[in-house]
């Protein structure tokens, strides 16, 4: 039986590798547009890197937190 603690570790760490992962590539998109937009085949224009750079930031500290929270507090 898996184990639900690592279970949800897991599932936090993933969470948060990818919005920080996001938020490094849309905070390029909105500095190096003329870079990201080709590399990204123009799917991340200048303005919807901002718009979801700024949409992240919510879910990007809520993950952070939860994070902290579960080093601090977990199990031995």
């Amino acid at each position: 039986m898996p184990d639900p603690d690592r279970t949800f570790r897991k599932l936090v760490n993933g969470t948060l590798l990818v919005l920080s992962l996001l938020l490094v590539l849309t905070g390029l998109g909105i500095t190096y547009p003329r870079i990201i937009g080709p590399a990204t085949l123009d799917l991340l224009s200048k303005g919807l890197a901002l718009r979801l750079h700024e949409i992240l930031w919510g879910p990007f500290l809520v993950a952070l937190v939860v994070h902290v929270l579960m080093r601090r507090f977990r199990r031995k």
